[in-house]
């Protein structure tokens, strides 16, 4: 039989160690470092397969000190950590073993190694003991290298428990919850495991209560839909540009549907990481909600090119960073929005460049500026994807134009299921696309009372529907009603629906145009006035023409309006 021993190999790490052996490591000066170089050896590291990372020294703000006496092995650590926070994966994982490889008894870089590969989703296989039976010819009572039989991130907190007596004690309490957590520590049953690390963490907390790292992976333990917050506010008294509790705390805010709540930990995450791609996306995720578009789209694209130099820099292709096609998608929503039409046509052109596609935004964009070969175009491959998406589409396209029976023959045929059945009512998405062009077809066709009994039952059925609402979404279906009531004729449709739309989406250019339309043809001057100021502020950045387009579509279909309908100024 082979006994596995804990001793570490050198030939299976390739590093040296160079601290001291029995005295605890000095403290790190407050001012980290900037690294200065990559490590020593610029080949791909053992245990992720990366090459070294390279200093990015304003990526980040957040420093923790950890038991080290290597300035470069500190810096590296800060650096993994911004990254960490941020859901870098694979720049945690580069940067902790790149610290590693300056300070190889760091207990805190290999705790927080395992945990960064273990979400990179990268840890490896586990060298396996045959070749060693094959070797001696059979079974042997053999010490065997620490690395066999675990995968890389095991190796790196079975590395991190070695070296956690000869650490700070803050470290030996971070590496003690942690293992305690996977069950690797002397009592801790499989039932009381989150219990056991939990009262470590309290024990830390409680000696060394502006303990960062504690405060935070003391939120990860805790339980129930509010239970990580208090946490996340606590540690945010230590330091109120705490990546990572300013960045949960944006996710936690918007789960609970509170995203205005979230807004100043947005903000927060920001000057935490003011070098890091992610933090200056994640406010899109409330501001889309709360009309904070201004500011969403300018911070949405410096975060698309800081992510084009972090390439560059770290030589890592578009297809590792698992970030950046949704943040460019969410970029291409905030320009096609607000009518930036230019800079979305220069990002599509580099977004199929690395073969993503935002087709239903680029189809949007392609309807607003009167593209129909482009919009047609989009539509045929709409087609080949899904029949229901062509039809869908090439409805919207057709409705716009204004070529009513080519528009409905879509909708018949968006009627019916791919497989040729009826579209089940289960099919909410489906259901909810069928109203939508269906109510405006009825609209343009002459029957407005049956077209806006739908468009207001597809509002109806998403106005309060959160999920709906998300990146942009809330007004869409109430500007539609809004376009459908003024091809009716119907004034008192029109002005609900385009208010609904910006009570729901307060940077909807339609729905302030559209208010427009509807009070300049009842002759309400001084609200028309108002209206399209706050059109034009809107789309301050949009191109004239696009702008004056829209606006003039909004103002053909008002004349279908009763001006007996004017009441008051």
């Amino acid at each position: 039989m082979f006994r596995l021993s804990s001793c570490a190999l050198a030939l299976v790490l390739c590093v040296t160690a160079s601290s001291a052996q029995d005295a605890l490591p000095a403290p790190r000066p407050k001012a980290a470092p900037t690294p200065t170089g990559p490590a020593p050896k610029a080949d791909k590291m053992p245990l992720s397969g990366l090459a070294p990372a390279v200093p990015m020294p304003n990526a980040c703000t957040y420093s923790y000190p950890v038991g080290t006496t290597n300035p470069q092995c500190q810096a590296f650590v800060d650096q993994a950590l911004g990254m960490y926070y941020s859901y870098v994966w694979i720049e945690a994982v580069r940067g902790f073993e790149t610290a590693l490889k300056h300070d190889p008894e760091c207990a805190y870089a290999w705790l927080m190694l395992s945990r960064s590969l273990e979400k990179w989703g990268r840890t490896g296989t586990a060298p396996s003991v045959l070749p060693y039976v094959a070797a001696l010819g059979g079974p042997a009572h053999v010490k065997l290298p620490d690395r066999v039989g675990r995968n890389a991130a095991e190796y790196a907190l079975e590395k991190a428990k070695q070296l956690a007596p000869k650490a700070t004690h803050r470290e030996r309490l971070l590496v003690q919850a942690r293992l305690q957590e996977k069950g690797m520590w002397p009592d801790t049953p499989a039932d009381a495991r989150n219990k056991k690390a939990a009262a470590t963490l309290d024990e830390l907390l409680t000696l060394h209560d502006d303990d960062q790292e504690g405060w935070f992976w003391r939120a990860q333990l805790a339980e129930g839909v509010n239970g990580k917050a208090p946490f996340y506010k606590a540690l945010l008294r230590v330091n109120p540009n705490n990546p990572g509790a300013n960045h949960e705390l944006v996710h936690f805010y918007e789960n609970i549907r509170r995203p205005a709540l979230g807004w100043p930990y947005a903000e927060g995450y920001i000057r935490s990481s003011p070098g890091i791609p992610h933090a200056l996306h994640m406010q899109a995720h409330l501001a889309m909600r709360i009309g904070k578009w201004g500011p969403t789209t300018d911070w949405s694209s410096r975060a698309v090119e800081l992510q084009k130099d972090y390439h560059a820099l770290q030589k890592v292709t578009p297809g590792e960073d698992h970030q950046f096609n949704h943040h460019m998608e969410t970029l291409t929503r905030s320009l096609v929005h607000d009518g930036r039409f230019y800079e979305a046509e220069r990002l599509k052109k580099e977004a199929e460049g690395y073969k993503y596609s935002y087709r239903p935004e680029w189809f949007r964009m392609a309807l607003a500026e009167g593209d129909w070969d482009g919009a047609t175009k989009l539509v045929e491959q709409f087609r080949k994807g899904n029949k229901a998406d062509g039809a869908y589409y090439a409805a919207l396209l057709y409705l716009e134009k204004g070529e009513t029976e080519r528009a409905g023959a879509e909708v018949d045929a968006l009627k019916q299921a791919p497989s040729g059945g009826m579209l089940k009512k289960s099919d909410k998405r489906a259901e909810l696309r069928q109203w939508e062009v269906q109510g405006r077809h009825l609209c343009q066709s002459g029957q407005g009372e049956a077209g806006l009994k739908l468009l207001k039952k597809a509002v109806d059925a998403t106005k309060n529907d959160y999920g709906h609402h998300a990146w942009g979404n809330g007004s869409v279906l109430m500007e539609a009603w809004g376009v459908g009531a003024l091809e009716a004729g119907d004034a008192v449709q029109a002005e609900e629906a385009f208010l609904e739309a910006l009570a729901h989406d307060s940077g909807s250019v339609r729905g302030a145009l559209g208010m427009w339309a509807v009070c300049d043809r009842l002759g309400r001057a001084t609200e028309a006035e108002r209206f399209l100021a706050l059109a034009q502020r809107l789309w301050s950045r949009a191109d004239p023409d696009d702008f004056l387009r829209l606006k003039n579509v909004l103002a053909s279909k008002a004349t279908r309006l009763s001006t007996m309908a004017a009441g008051r100024e």
